[in-house]
């Protein structure tokens, strides 16, 4: 099988470099780095690890054939701008996305994106830190596509024993479930950086789970899918490890610490586009609201806390 990734990334590059050591034969696309990539084998967001040899590095789509799968692991933010530019090269090949997030301009999630370009979409997403799946540690991830013949067989066929893939044609839920939980990142990252506590973190871990099923029902997602690895699983590893560039980036917030602004922190215009479709539709969702808030520099970090802290009691 033939596959190429859009996007030299820590995650693009993690999955170049499983899928070649796979025996697959692998093309990673650099878009804004691509000779140094080339000199060094060393993604600069990924320092850690060498591309093996086998990963073709490429300067352009050009060098792909159009029966290559193409995985898109492009921030959510820049996915609508990079098809529009290489739409000529996506034209109705199999098109994976492995972004998470919600585009803020218009509210589109990935696959949505994609669908402008190809009938033959899917989405992969779940609990993974690149630099675990770059090492070969045990990962789970879940493919969702509505075109189940597609889906089954992208299954068979990229599943390997230390990367385990399920299936579900939920799109909305997978993808609803690994855009919020990096907002509720941020604010677990928030208490944790204000001194708060873990216990803090368990209830905003909770709560914001309640808040990520309420919206992604809203939008025709399955319950079951939020309990699920792109949802429950995703949440769980996101807001407990400091590997989380949206917990870390919320413990800087917690802490009044700066931050690195190159680092890609998809939960903040994920933030900012839910919040305001929650408003719209009339969903409670105080914190993620909070952390729009926060991210915006409309609120403090302590404001956010005693807020949330403050809210009336209720039945669960």
């Amino acid at each position: 099988m033939k596959i190429c990734i859009a996007g030299a990334g820590a995650f693009g590059s993690a999955i170049a470099s499983v899928f070649a050591k796979g025996g697959y034969s692998t093309k990673l696309f650099s878009p804004t780095n691509f000779e140094e990539l080339s000199a060094t084998r060393v993604p600069w967001k990924l320092s850690n690890i060498k591309l093996p040899n086998e990963v073709d590095i490429v300067s352009s789509l050009e060098k792909t054939e159009k029966n290559e799968c193409l995985f898109l692991a492009i921030p959510t933010q820049n996915l609508a701008d990079f098809c529009e530019n290489n739409k000529v090269f996506l034209n109705n090949r199999p098109l994976i996305a492995c972004c998470k997030g919600v585009d803020q301009k218009t509210g589109l999630r990935p696959s949505e994106i994609l669908s402008e370009y190809s009938s033959k979409v899917a989405v992969m997403s779940g609990p993974s830190f690149a630099i675990d799946i770059a090492q070969g540690m045990p990962t789970a991830l879940v493919l969702a596509s509505v075109k189940y013949d597609f889906l089954k067989k992208l299954q068979s066929d990229i599943s390997m024993q230390n990367f385990r893939l399920y299936r579900t044609s939920d799109v909305i839920g997978v993808e609803l479930g690994g855009a919020l939980k990096n907002i509720i990142a941020i604010a677990c990252g928030v208490a944790i950086g204000a001194g708060q506590g873990d216990s803090a973190r368990a209830a905003l871990m909770t709560r914001g789970f309640s808040e990520m099923v309420s919206f992604a029902k809203a939008h025709g997602a399955k319950e079951k899918t939020l309990s699920g690895l792109s949802g429950l699983g995703d949440l769980s590893l996101t807001c407990n490890s400091e590997k989380s560039r949206n917990f870390v980036f919320g413990v800087s917030l917690g802490c009044q610490k700066t931050f690195n602004k190159n680092t890609t922190v998809e939960g903040v215009a994920t933030a900012f586009a839910v919040s305001q479709k929650a408003k719209a539709l009339g969903i409670e969702m105080p914190i993620t609201s909070s952390v729009s808030a926060l991210v915006k520099g409309s609120t403090s970090a302590e404001e956010v806390i005693h807020s949330l802290l403050s809210r009336p009691t209720k039945e669960e």
